[in-house]
């Protein structure tokens, strides 16, 4: 009886092999992507986010100045990013900040679950600078690293909450693609060729978020409820505010930063 067994057994050990390994590849130091969403619970349906907040990212006194850039180390650079000699880590325009993450911080529905977008979010590495400078997504949405420069290139995510990756494109017009898998405000990505070219990604498991456009003015889409928002710069830190929305409803919610503000890394 026990030599029946032994093909049987050794069958099975096979499968439980080749299901421990996996199959297919990914591509070479970009982390694979996340798993699936919450389990259990109904996807909000999008539909019923029918309250606006709407506000204004001030910034008040003279912003400081930005750091100028040295690329005479690389003569693309030096030649195709003229245009931007300073790094992008301040921008204010009628009297706005820009490049501010916008998000609801409390007060959404617990165990709620929301649908994952498909389409990609992409960051371009163009001119010697990370395109896109600030940008959101959420978990598990697929990010698109591209090179549009005939230099090599690589983006370094020193991410915390989700795995470090480091993806070299000496080639133009190469992509890599990634996604990440747990919430993460904010994610820092360096070039460590250039050390200028950086960028922050806000990552979120709700779609309640945004960035600051020109002139400080921001837009988000809530269902109604009771929320506490946060404004986060890479400078100035973070701030938050209270506001509560009522269905179709509309409010405005305007922050404010100054030179005394600091930032922090969370």
């Amino acid at each position: 009886m026990h030599k029946r067994s032994l093909p049987l057994c050794a069958s099975l050990l096979m499968v439980a092999l080749v299901a421990g390994c996996g199959g297919g590849s990914n591509e070479t130091n970009v982390p694979p992507p996340g798993g699936p969403g919450a389990p259990g619970g109904t996807t909000f349906d999008m539909s019923k986010a029918n309250a606006t907040i709407t506000g204004k990212i001030s910034f008040e006194g003279t912003p400081p100045p930005n750091d100028k850039i040295q690329m005479s180390a690389d003569p693309y650079c030096a030649q195709h990013a003229a245009q931007n000699p300073t790094t992008e880590t301040v921008k204010v325009s009628d009297g706005g900040l820009e490049n501010v993450i916008v998000f609801v911080s409390s007060g959404l529905s617990a165990g709620a679950t929301y649908a994952t977008p498909t389409t990609p979010v992409e960051i371009n590495q163009e001119n010697c600078h990370y395109t896109p400078h600030v940008f959101t997504m959420m978990t598990n949405q697929p990010l698109k690293v591209k090179n549009s420069d005939m230099t090599l290139h690589n983006i370094h995510a020193w991410a915390e909450k989700n795995p470090q990756f480091n993806v070299g494109q000496p080639v133009k017009d190469m992509v890599s693609e990634t996604k990440f898998k747990n919430p993460e405000v904010p994610l820092p990505v360096r070039c460590d060729v250039h050390k200028w070219m950086g960028a922050f990604i806000g990552v979120f498991d709700h779609p309640f978020h945004t960035v600051s456009k020109s002139g400080g003015s921001f837009e988000l889409k809530v269902p109604p409820g009771n929320y506490e928002v946060t404004a986060w710069h890479e400078k100035f830190g973070k701030k938050t505010m209270m506001v509560q929305v009522g269905d179709n409803d509309k409010k405005e919610l305007n922050f404010s930063f100054n030179t005394n503000d600091k930032g922090t890394a969370d």
